[in-house]
Formats: structure tokens, sequence, C-alpha cells
């Protein structure tokens, strides 16, 4: 076991920022109980258990990672991970500044203040979300805890066992029947099968993919069986940390934007974007504290 401490730049909302990681207490690969956030990372081909809590406060954060079968050696890939994870190094005092100019946004911003911009381990984390999410189960309340108990690596600590995030590898060697054994609908365990078999052989490259401007990435990852333009425009946002893109096709989002601004019902996909792009490269940043809402008011 090592344990360390991180001292993010100010402000930093740990628990508000953990929350959009983890689909709920009862999931056993991203974990968050509202205190301590825990997860398998791949560290360098290692598969190490880390455990992270706050010490500190919004204005004066400290984090304490624990690594529960891991050594001083796998700390420098830990801090990187988790950086992305979390948003660690991004400094959100500008965005709050900006927030002071609108009425529901400073209200929003002061509800979660220190929420930093969080992203998935890899882009596949996301399109995997994007995929095994529907109509009925939201993209943030997706989990993935079955699939990865059917197919993933396993950790065990303290009576419990953790399971990592199913990579596009462990997905190809799996099969539809035992994705299906494991909680996915058939049509979503053949999409991710299918969309994990491109992502594996190259023929869709999703790390070069991050070198693309975001209105491609989002193209062509709506074009992808089972993703449809919600699950690329999160996918932008959540994997590869495109701060610029905002889910115009959610219609939660939209019913937030109509809600907050005196509107009857949801506004149109065209009249989202437009009221996004007052917030310029803040956009994504906005619809994740509108996400961070409805995922306390179980608006999600």
């Amino acid at each position: 076991m090592h344990e360390f401490r991180l001292t993010p730049p100010p402000p930093f909302g740990f628990e508000s920022t953990a929350a959009l990681l983890s689909p709920g207490s009862d999931g056993l690969v991203d974990v968050f109980d509202g205190k301590r956030l825990t997860r398998l990372l791949d560290v360098n081909g290692r598969m190490r258990l880390v455990l992270v809590s706050s010490l500190g406060s919004e204005k004066r954060p400290e984090l304490i990672v624990t690594l529960m079968n891991g050594t001083e050696r796998d700390e420098p890939g830990v801090v990187q991970l988790l950086s992305r994870m979390l948003g660690l190094s991004y400094d959100v005092a500008p965005f709050y500044k900006m927030c002071r100019q609108d009425q529901s946004l400073y209200g929003l911003s002061s509800d979660f203040y220190g929420l930093k911009p969080v992203q998935r381990m890899h882009p596949f984390e996301a399109l995997t979300l994007a995929i095994t999410s529907s109509p009925g189960v939201h993209f943030f309340r997706a989990s993935v805890s079955k699939l990865a108990e059917a197919i993933s690596y396993r950790v065990a600590y303290a009576g419990d066992t953790f399971f990592a995030f199913p990579t596009p590898r462990v997905v190809t060697k799996s099969s539809v029947p035992a994705m299906v054994a494991g909680g996915l609908q058939q049509s979503q365990a053949t999409h991710l099968r299918a969309l994990a078999q491109r992502a594996t052989s190259g023929q869709l490259d999703l790390i070069g993919l991050a070198r693309a401007p975001s209105d491609a990435i989002v193209e062509q990852l709506a074009e992808q069986d089972g993703v449809g333009l919600l699950g690329a425009q999160l996918t932008a946002l959540l994997g590869y940390g495109r701060l610029e893109c905002f889910p115009t096709a959610d219609p939660l989002v939209r019913a937030w934007i109509g809600r907050n601004y005196g509107r009857p019902g949801p506004v149109e996909p065209f009249e989202a974007h437009q009221w996004a792009e007052q917030w310029g490269r803040y956009r994504g940043l906005v619809a994740l504290h509108i996400y961070a809402e409805m995922l306390r008011d179980n608006g999600i």
C-alpha cells in the first residue's frame, strides 16, 4: 500500500466533481459513496486499486490518494490519470467570474462551486456509456458494473470486489452472449463489440481522432452504430475534454434551458446551440454544472 497527497489549484469541489464519474454508490467500477472515489486504474499495464478522498475545502483543496495494491513507483502514473479524471490542473476561477454575468448560471455555479471538468479514462469509456444508455437510462446513470463483472479484470479489497472498466481489447475477446449475460441488450452488445473491433483493428482510430476538430469528432462518432448524436457530443466533451462542445441533442439539457429562461417547455436544438454560444470556450463546463444539478435533484 502507498499513500500520498495532492493539492489541486482552487477552487475544487471534490464531491460534485467525483459524482459525475459514478452512476451511483452501488457501482462496482466507478464507485463514489459521497466521500470517497474508488477506481481500478491501468497504470502502465498494472491494474491498481485507487482510493481518493478529500481532506480540504473548495478554497483550500487537498486530496489523499491511497494505492491499495501499489507502490511509490506507481505514483506518477496515478497522478497523471487522476488529473485527467478529475480535471485537477484546470483553473475554473475565470469560469466563475463569467458566471456572475448571468443570474441562473451564478446560482448554478454557486451550488457546485469548484466543479472541475471531468473526463473518462479513454474515449472508448464514454462511447461505451453512450451505447449502454437508453431513453430510460441517461449517460450519467449508465452502469457497466454487470458487464465488467462478467468479462473484466477484478480486485478484491476489504470484502468487496472492484472491476476494471472493460477496454476495447477485453470487449473484443468477449462474445455477444457473454455481454448479454452481463446485462446488455442484444443490440447494445452487438454495437459495443463491433465498435471495440473497429477500435482495436485501427479502423476507428480513437487516439488519432483527438487531433481532429471537435465538429469532426462529433460527426464521425455519431455515425457509429448505437452511439447517436448525443453520445457523440458527450464523448467529445467527456472522452476528449472538448469543453467547447455543448450537448444540444440532450432533451434534458434543452428542458433545463427552457425552465430557467422563461420558456414553457424545452428549447429547440438550434436555440440551445445559440444559447450556449455566449459561453464561448466554457460551454461544456456549463453543461457539466447543469448535469450536476440534475443528478443532485434526481432529474436524471
